[in-house]
């Protein structure tokens, strides 16, 4: 009886055994082990290159938002300002009968035109805005509708016009203030985190080290073994990458130094400055309102007081900062002469004479009420204007100089990529 034949054996893959063979042949030798670090050098000096890139990206990029988010704060408070001068401008223009003066009555329009223009603007600027903003702008309208009712009623004489300004006003409080404190507090803590995560430092720092380490490790093997001390190329390489590397760092910390400065600095100033223009702007509205709700008006001379205690606040707040001295000296003067008539006015007002309180409400000029509080609108204008300007100015100052040392680091990656494969090249040649 035959035996079945036994089956022929599996076939076995000859090609991964073979393509090891080759590469341990390549690189079992001295030469092959100098490729081999050349690689690793070139490739270290790369990762470095590449390290730098996203990190000096990263932090321009978030200095670039901070400049951002911070613009969209004066923006917004801006517009809270505004809001408030166009009730202070309304209020107090209703202490005349009929027709408020030509004056007051523009002051109001520009006012209202500027916050028209602001929410578009802050709108546009800052998408995740966009819904409170929405809001607001509808409650500007309503406010803007009730103050020409107010108007024309006011206009004709009718007591009911009193009425329909007081009904705007606290409107305006209860409904558009809240949602502008919000976005102001919104951005300023979106400014805040931007400016946080700015200045990161130690994955440059790390790459760096690394790879000047590798490269060290690469020049001590070829000078045991070619006793060749200096190989110049791979010395390049190594001096190029230490150059990029201190100078990324020092702009990383030159940058990180200007937006902690701008933090502490510009963006409280304007944020004290902001607090102080709306408390102002409410105080000298109240004032308003306590003489025209005649003999009833003693809770807006409340408001009044617990407003002025917050532009006291406020003013002390700015005086402690570097970038704010010198218009918290300006401010505090300008309203202390106001907080002088305002008493003048309630003086007169308290003794029985309504009429002469409204005339020292109304009138204009130098000392005032209203002349010492435009002097005081001009001023805080002028310094918001000022440091808001010098904060993104700082801050655009910071991401230029991260992005001339983002160019540098790409250019000594490079270069000592190829020095560093030059340099082992040269040793390859000579040992041969």
């Amino acid at each position: 009886m035959s035996q079945a034949a036994a089956p022929p054996p599996a076939p076995t893959a000859q090609g991964a055994p073979k393509a090891a063979a080759v590469i341990r042949g390549v690189f079992s030798d001295t030469p092959g082990r100098m490729r081999l670090l050349g690689a690793l050098a070139a490739l270290a000096a790369l990762l470095f290159g590449a390290v730098a890139v996203v990190t000096l990206l990263a932090d321009r990029a978030a200095a670039s938002r901070a400049s951002e988010t911070t613009a969209q704060v004066v923006r917004v408070q801006g517009v809270y300002a505004d809001l408030l001068l166009a009730d202070a401008t309304a209020t107090n223009g209703f202490l005349v009968g009929g027709l408020e003066p030509p004056e007051q009555r523009a002051t109001y329009e520009q006012a209202m035109d500027r916050v028209v223009r602001g929410i578009a603007a802050a709108a546009q600027a800052q998408p995740a805005d966009g819904t409170a903003l929405a809001a607001l702008s509808t409650h500007v309208q309503s406010y803007g509708q009730l103050v020409e009712q107010a108007r024309a009623y006011n206009r004709q004489g009718l007591p009911v016009g009193a009425q329909y300004l007081t009904l705007a006003s606290e409107g305006l409080r209860a409904d558009a203030v809240p949602v502008l404190a919000a976005l102001v507090e919104a951005n300023t803590a979106r400014s805040a985190g931007e400016l946080d995560r700015a200045g990161m430092w130690w994955p440059l720092a790390l790459a760096g080290l690394l790879t000047l380490g590798v490269l060290a490790a690469v020049l001590a093997w070829l000078a045991k073994r070619t006793h060749r001390y200096v190989n110049v190329p791979i010395a390049a390489a190594a001096a190029a990458v230490a150059v990029a590397l201190g100078a990324g760092l020092m702009a990383i910390w030159s940058a990180g130094n200007a937006i902690q400065t701008t933090r502490d600095d510009q963006l409280a100033a304007t944020v004290a400055l902001a607090g102080a223009r709306t408390a102002a702007y409410d105080a000298k509205a109240n004032e308003s309102l306590t003489l025209i709700k005649r003999g009833s008006g003693a809770a807006f001379e409340t408001k009044w007081q617990a407003a002025a205690t917050t532009v006291k606040t406020a003013l002390a707040d700015l005086d402690a900062l570097p970038s704010g001295k010198a218009a918290a000296a300006q401010l505090a003067s300008s309203w202390s002469t106001y907080v002088g008539a305002h008493q003048a006015i309630r003086a007169a007002d308290d003794g029985g004479s309504w009429d002469s309180a409204v005339t020292k409400a109304s009138a204009t000029g130098p000392a005032t009420a209203n002349g010492s509080f435009a002097a005081f609108d001009t001023t805080s204008a002028d310094a918001v204007d000022l440091v808001g300007a010098d904060a993104t100015a700082r801050l655009g100052a910071a991401g230029d100089g991260l992005r001339t040392s983002l160019i540098l680091a790409v250019l000594a990656a490079l270069t000592a990529a190829a020095l560093a494969l030059r340099g082992v090249s040269q040793r390859i040649e000579e040992y041969r």
